[in-house]
């Protein structure tokens, strides 16, 4: 299923995506899961947040889902004192 690359996570606890696998997901969002084993599920959610947009669009004021993502961006930025990266 994998496709064998290692990473390393750096003092912060930031680990880089290489940019040929953030190309082809095209995703900033992520949940992130702890398994019983150790190891770590990391999934995209760009799904979810399409299908809800679907279901609330008329709630929605923003017209593209970049657009939300900027906001969300800045929203996070905001509320972690700018480390979130």
């Amino acid at each position: 299923m994998g496709s064998g690359i290692i990473v390393s996570m750096d003092d912060r606890g930031r680990i880089l995506i290489p940019a040929n696998i953030r190309k082809k997901i095209k995703v900033k969002v992520f949940s992130l899961e702890l398994r019983d084993d150790g190891s770590i599920l990391l999934k995209p959610l760009v799904n979810e947040v399409l299908e809800l947009a679907g279901k609330f669009k008329h709630l929605l004021k923003y017209n593209e889902l970049e657009e939300l993502e900027e906001v969300q961006e800045k929203y996070l930025l905001k509320r972690t004192d700018g480390d979130y990266v």
